[in-house]
């Protein structure tokens, strides 16, 4: 709800969604848009709110959750970046398949502190991670040199998809 921008993928406006649904101003399913693709609905952001941390941190988004839950096999829940905010560790806890993305030469090397603090201190458990964006044209992921294309001379691994600090 801080910088919204699922609306423009679907290209719909983003007058109402989840934030007037957690203000009360809008309900549920007058937020629920349909995609052109089948069996796809969503719900957008809404407008950016003075507070998101305090919305999302409230009550009310568990119960919006938990009803949607009721009509859904499936939610995914766009969550701001957890190094950054933390009331999204909130909304961590409470889903059945968390996920944590890496966008490889662009995610810092120092955001996996943050998976550690997640599963450590936050007691997140069965959290996933997801390594995206990886030109697979220019990278092997071997053991040392040349696991996957000889051609490579150069040592690859994880260590070369961090940005630097």
């Amino acid at each position: 709800m801080r910088k919204p921008k699922i609306h423009k993928g679907f290209d719909v406006e983003n007058v109402k969604g989840m934030s007037t649904i957690l203000i009360g101003k809008d309900d549920l399913t007058s937020c629920i848009y349909k995609s052109d693709q089948e069996g796809l609905e969503f719900i957008t952001a809404g407008p950016v709110p003075p507070n998101p941390s305090e919305l999302i941190l409230k009550s009310k988004l568990k119960e919006v959750l938990e009803e949607l839950k009721t009509k859904y096999d499936l939610i995914i829940v766009d969550n701001p970046p957890v190094g950054l905010v933390t009331d999204g560790i909130e909304v961590i806890k409470n889903a059945d398949y968390p996920l944590y993305i890496f966008r490889s030469e662009y995610s810092r090397k120092n955001f996996v502190h943050n998976v550690d603090r997640l599963v450590n201190e936050n007691g997140i458990t069965k959290l996933s991670i997801i390594l995206n964006g990886v030109d697979s044209k220019k990278r092997s992921y071997g053991y040392g040199y040349g696991y996957y294309d000889e051609e490579l001379k150069e040592p690859k691994g994880l260590k070369n998809i961090f940005k630097k600090k």
